[in-house]
């Protein structure tokens, strides 16, 4: 097998080793389709992921061998990275606080033991067979690798608390901003604004249902929520960009009693100002990762094709482990067309 890992910043290296054999509770993969993320640009900058599975985290394959005592995983199943369900003993399951169960977080973020030294970047992979979810064959493969983030954005919307006739704003229109913005459409958001420096992301927002896009958080956004709101803010901003800038600008844009939600933001927001938030009782919430039902509930809009994900996905995908680092290093800010960049390691 081949994969890729983090040698330093901005450095990539292709490694050669047998091809891996499932310890008990564990399941073989060959990895078809793996995405690359926000996070994942973030660590090739940096050269330093979270854990080594995080780094190609948002892959989708088929099972092809599966370790003595796993349920229900079987050779040839489509497969996506999911979390399992809540484990049930840990403290936070004891007092009924399922969401945060934390072998489901240590999964999330691979640091479960069962998870590889390396993520989707791979012609394979190995998982603990109780994360992997089973992708309905009715979604296509290259969709499929659009799953996880799109569960990231499911569980956005549901800590937000999005009620039927919000008015939703979306600052940030990369791959998560962008499924951020269509749930709260599905979810009853009356209005949805969709802001970004990119002319192609805009559009793509509009297209996918925004009602309106903006280049930045200015005072045409402010007239355009004025005329729409009567005067009263948006109801709900969601933040899906890593910086203190994004998160004050979107605060300005929240009305009373409304709510902030900043979408897996890093830990940058040290010096982050407050003040007008609680001035107007607004709520600031984060949100982090999903849960196995989101992927469930991503599954079935993609089934009934309510959730539209094959818009998002740049053509052609890298073929191959040997382009990768070409495919880092391009400003996906940049170039034109859609957010998501996908990886087939098997070529």
């Amino acid at each position: 097998m081949r994969y890729a890992r983090l040698a330093g910043p901005e450095w990539i290296e292709i490694e050669d080793r047998e091809d891996p054999s499932p310890r008990p509770g564990q399941v073989v993969v060959e990895i078809d389709t793996c995405g690359i993320g926000g996070s994942d640009r973030e660590a090739y900058r940096t050269g330093a992921s979270g854990s080594g599975a995080w780094f190609g985290h948002e892959w989708t394959g088929r099972v092809v061998a599966v370790g003595r005592g796993v349920v229900d995983r079987f050779e040839g199943q489509r497969v996506v990275a999911g979390v399992s369900p809540p484990c049930g003993v840990c403290p936070p399951c004891r007092s009924n606080r399922t969401a945060y169960c934390r072998s489901t977080l240590e999964q999330t973020v691979g640091l479960d033991p069962l998870a590889a030294d390396h993520g989707g970047f791979a012609t394979h992979a190995v998982a603990d067979g109780r994360r992997l979810v089973p992708v309905a064959e009715a979604i296509d493969i290259r969709s499929a690798a659009l799953i996880e983030p799109a569960a990231v954005a499911v569980h956005a919307v549901r800590r937000s608390g999005l009620a039927i006739g919000d008015v939703v704003v979306v600052v940030g229109a990369g791959t998560v901003g962008l499924l951020t913005a269509e749930i709260a459409r599905i979810a009853g958001a009356a209005h949805v604004v969709s802001i970004d420096t990119a002319v192609a992301r805009r559009e793509l927002a509009c297209d996918l249902g925004s009602d309106a896009a903006f280049a930045a958080v200015d005072d045409s956004v402010r007239s355009w929520l004025d005329v729409h709101t009567g005067g009263l803010g948006a109801d709900i901003v969601f933040v899906c960009v890593d910086t203190v800038e994004a998160i004050s600008s979107g605060i300005g844009l929240v009305g009373s009693g409304g709510s902030i939600v900043a979408v897996g933001v890093g830990d940058r927001i040290d010096n982050l100002s407050i003040t007008s938030l609680l001035v107007r009782e607004a709520d600031f919430r984060v949100s982090l990762g999903y849960s196995a039902d989101d992927i469930g509930r991503v599954q079935a809009l993609m089934r009934q094709d309510r959730l539209r994900v094959r818009p998002l996905i740049q053509t052609p995908d890298v073929r191959g482990l040997a382009d990768l680092a070409a495919a880092f290093a391009a400003d996906q800010d940049r170039r034109p067309g859609p957010p998501k960049v996908l990886v087939r390691p098997n070529g």
